[in-house]
């Protein structure tokens, strides 16, 4: 995870926050155009997103969630300030799923990929507070993709898991390869499977650039689970997406 030691103007900041920023050391973590994203190394380790205005909401209501099946960070503040939204969280231990020791290993950090993303499957549903992401999927893809899946026959998707909807290997953090837990958890909620299933094969072959390790995730996964329609249905939107 990228981070640069950086000077910032506390005094921009709701008043909320500067108590847990206070004499710490801050940094860059950005990797979005969305959002800034600072380290901040004080009394705790800990995070602060900032973005525009109503837009991290859903991150720090699903953080809420997970966070109760101990799988995502902690959120310390939420609040709209101006015309931004700030979100502070307490720092997930360990490394994210890009950092080199990982990368080193790829059969193994494929396989602990696809059992981690199992673990979340296999959450209950109660409580979850976004539902019928499928819907709200399909509508992020270019036109002409949603018109051909509207009239695919092949796949319809099924709305009974609850996903991570970015599920890439930076937003996996582990310790010698054991769950840590999930960040970026923004686009999460009630869909199916299938959607995370073809994020984790798309981060594979970007991340070790090839796909000689995509069995293994699957595997990791568990097979019997894995329908390959669903992966194509929604890699057409992934690869229709602009980022």
């Amino acid at each position: 995870m990228k981070q640069t030691q950086i000077e910032y103007d506390l005094s921009t900041l709701p008043s909320s926050l500067l108590a847990y920023l206070d004499g710490a050391t801050i940094y860059d973590s950005s990797s979005s155009a969305q959002a800034k994203t600072l380290f901040i190394d004080g009394a705790q380790r800990l995070f602060l997103k900032i973005a525009a205005a109503h837009t991290l909401e859903r991150e720090y209501r699903m953080n809420a969630f997970l966070h109760k099946h101990e799988l995502a960070p902690l959120s310390l503040v939420y609040t709209t300030y101006g015309e931004q939204d700030y979100l502070l969280t307490v720092a997930v231990s360990g490394d994210d799923g890009i950092a080199e020791s990982f990368l080193q290993q790829p059969e193994r950090l494929a396989t602990a990929l696809g059992q981690h993303l199992r673990k979340l499957h296999s959450l209950p549903l109660h409580g979850c507070p976004y539902r019928e992401r499928s819907s709200e999927i399909l509508l992020e893809a270019s036109p002409s993709v949603q018109i051909e899946l509207q009239t695919d026959t092949r796949y319809q998707p099924v709305d009974k898991t609850i996903i991570h909807g970015d599920y890439c290997l930076p937003n996996v953090m582990m310790n010698d390869f054991e769950l840590c837990g999930f960040i970026d958890n923004g686009d999460g909620g009630i869909g199916d499977r299938h959607y995370d299933l073809a994020w984790g094969l798309w981060s594979l072959q970007f991340n070790l650039e090839t796909d000689r390790y995509h069995d293994y995730f699957l595997n990791g996964y568990g097979r019997d689970d894995v329908d390959p329609n669903g992966i194509v249905y929604f890699r057409q939107i992934i690869d229709s997406l602009d980022f």
